[in-house]
């Protein structure tokens, strides 16, 4: 991935967070993404590594419908 690539992730990333979250909920996401740093690659399942983005949202969000999702 090149540097325009990263960039436009990023760039994409703080404008849906910076678009009308309460300053609360941005304190509390803001603490949360900071556990991503501590993710260990090694440790992940295999069907993690190997999920695709679009998957990944989508069972995000089913378990966060569902309630079992636990933030």
């Amino acid at each position: 991935m090149d540097n325009f690539e990263t960039n436009e992730i990023i760039e994409y990333m703080n404008r849906k967070y910076a678009e009308n979250v309460p300053r609360v909920i941005r304190f509390a996401v803001r603490k949360k993404a900071k556990m991503i740093e501590k993710f260990e690659l090694d440790e992940m399942p295999s069907s993690l590594r190997n999920c695709t983005v679009e998957s990944f949202i989508i069972i995000i969000k089913d378990a966060l419908r569902q309630g079992t999702l636990k933030f």
